[in-house]
């Protein structure tokens, strides 16, 4: 199995990506500190993966709080004693009412919770964990960008500048972190059915333009989960160990 023994932090873990990924770092014989900020979601994982071959710690915690962020990266290294894997799922668009709008409409709360929700997090985790992994001398951060950021859908000058920031912010890090044995990538979702996107994004679309959607993309069907989730496990394993500082498009040839 390749996760056997391996320890990963998942922020977001409860659902979506996030979830999908950590099933198959568990089912595969990963440790998991499984972090949200929704209590119920991550209970809902341990009991979904009581069966499996790894373990689930779940971390009840807010990934844009410097304080809770210290303490869970603390908590997951007193149980199991080193960090291997860091997944940055939390993100998103639908943060801020109509994404879309042009950037005029946007307020500048709105435009800063944007940026916020896509690159705190991601910031905070990887400045609590990059030292652990730097003095065992490997290490594997999966960052979540987007499609947005490189100009294949249109969507929002906020988002698309966030998961733009993703790419860069991942690229760099990737440079600083390479001569640890530290590997950093990304990867850019198109539009994947979680419960939330589901629910906010594509049930309140009109047939006529679902269907324009699905025409633009090769593979006819929306993404799922675990499309990203697979990717997102490659490049936590060591298949990945010399891929680094890249930026995967996992969009059904859209």
């Amino acid at each position: 199995m390749r996760f056997s023994e391996k320890v990963a932090i998942i922020t977001g873990a409860g659902n979506g990506i996030g979830k999908a990924t950590g099933e198959i770092i568990v089912n595969e014989g990963g440790r998991l500190g499984a972090v949200d900020i929704d209590a119920t979601s991550l209970e809902s994982l341990v009991s979904d993966l009581a069966e499996s071959s790894g373990e689930v710690a779940p971390q009840v915690s807010d990934a844009f709080d410097p304080d809770q962020v210290e303490a869970t990266v603390a908590s997951v290294l007193d149980r199991w004693g080193h960090i291997d894997i860091l997944v940055n799922c939390v993100g998103g668009s639908t943060v801020v009412p109509d994404n879309n709008r042009p950037v005029e409409e946007f307020q500048l709360e709105e435009w800063e919770r944007m940026v916020d929700f896509n690159l705190k997090a991601t910031f905070l985790y990887c400045k609590a964990v990059l030292p652990h992994m730097k003095n065992r001398g490997s290490g594997k951060i999966i960052n979540l960008s987007s499609i947005a950021a490189t100009g294949l859908v249109q969507s929002g000058a906020a988002y698309s500048s966030a998961k733009g920031g993703i790419i860069s912010f991942t690229s760099r890090v990737a440079q600083e972190a390479g001569p640890y044995g530290i590997n950093v990538n990304a990867v850019a979702p198109s539009m994947t059915m979680s419960a939330r996107v589901a629910e906010q994004r594509w049930a309140k679309r009109a047939p006529e333009v679902q269907k324009a959607m699905l025409a633009r993309v090769a593979m006819r069907r929306i993404a799922v989960p675990e499309d990203q989730a697979k990717v997102i496990a490659f490049l936590a394993s060591e298949d990945a160990d010399y891929v680094s500082g890249q930026t995967i498009s996992v969009n059904g040839g859209q």
